[in-house]
């Protein structure tokens, strides 16, 4: 009798865990990738105060914001675009014709950061590393998307 109690508090304490172990998995936090993923920017370090941080956004407006430094929100965050706000920003990927631009722009310079950006619509894919001498078009781009979405309201993803 008392190793069937046993046996049945070990397996109902097994169980919790494995039971915990998935509402905990699946109310992590969120990825974009793939063919959701529809604008990836990233901003890497400087020997200066440069903001650091990675943002993506999926085809439907939803973001995830990962702040790194030199930004106010550290950490993971999630915010959303609206359907305005998103067809803007794909607008702006086609008035550029992101996709003739060239896949990296480097030059004899020291100590910027580099920018990242990535757009992949209608599966077309292309990454452009932007560290010196980028149209300005790309970067008036790059800047646009950032604004937007550092004025979004953010959620910390735990």
């Amino acid at each position: 009798m008392f190793d069937k109690i046993l046996a049945g508090n070990c397996f109902n304490g097994i169980l919790s865990v494995f039971v915990s172990f998935l509402i905990f998995s699946c109310s992590g936090p969120k990825t974009i990738t793939g063919t959701d993923l529809l604008i990836e920017m990233q901003r890497t370090p400087c020997y200066g105060y440069c903001p650091v941080y990675t943002l993506k956004i999926d085809k439907n407006g939803k973001g995830l914001f990962e702040g790194v430094e030199n930004v106010d929100k550290i950490g993971r965050f999630s915010f959303s675009l609206s359907h305005d706000e998103l067809e803007e920003l794909e607008n702006a990927f086609l008035q550029i014709d992101f996709y003739q631009l060239k896949n990296i722009y480097d030059g004899l310079a020291s100590d910027l950061p580099t920018t990242y950006i990535t757009y992949n619509k209608d599966g077309k894919r292309k990454k452009i590393m932007d560290y010196y001498g980028a149209p300005e078009q790309l970067r008036a781009l790059e800047n646009r998307i950032e604004i937007l979405v550092l004025s979004k309201k953010m959620k910390k993803i735990k």
